[in-house]
């Protein structure tokens, strides 16, 4: 029962009230919220100052993240930043690595481990080569990876509720 609710949580969270089909973006975009909500970072902040979701590379949400802002997650309020290059993950808590930054995924991750951010994309191979929560679709549904391993390393304390919705937990 908790699991079902949960997934129609993920499934309505950002656009609430949109009875037409969800783009894939659309989806994508509130998958981020609700990562936002079940992603622990193990050196909280003592002030709540907001938390930054960036995206890095072309935008492929356009302004769909632009409901984000000034929502709150875990007490935080939620602000968006979008990052021209590597130096600017420093001021990030969760980066959305577009598809455009390929080439770039080993330092973006690298860096990314360093200032301790959850890192999501929907780069083909994403939590294998070392990202946190990898964007998959199976048959016409969008779903998630999760890489233990790069979140512990990453700072980061994974709710068990997200990872029973994963389509795949790698340890």
């Amino acid at each position: 029962m908790v699991r079902l609710a949960i997934a129609v949580l993920f499934a309505c969270a950002v656009g609430a009230g949109h009875a037409s089909v969800r783009s894939e973006y659309e989806l994508k975009a509130a998958f981020l919220f609700n990562f936002t909500r079940f992603v622990s970072w193990h050196e909280p902040p003592s002030d709540s100052p907001p938390l930054v979701v960036c995206v890095i590379g072309d935008n492929p949400f356009g302004d769909l993240l632009e409901p984000l802002a000034g929502k709150r997650s875990q007490g935080r309020d939620l602000e968006l930043s979008y990052v021209r290059d590597p130096s600017g993950i420093s001021v990030c808590d969760v980066l959305f690595i577009s598809a455009s930054e390929s080439r770039n995924l080993p330092t973006l991750l690298a860096l990314a481990q360093e200032h301790r951010v959850l890192t999501v994309s929907d780069i083909a191979g994403f939590t294998q080569a070392g990202g946190v929560i990898g964007y998959v679709q199976r048959g016409n549904v969008i779903r998630f990876e999760v890489n233990l391993a790069a979140a512990t390393a990453n700072g980061l304390s994974i709710n068990s509720r997200l990872l029973e919705l994963a389509a795949r937990v790698t340890r």
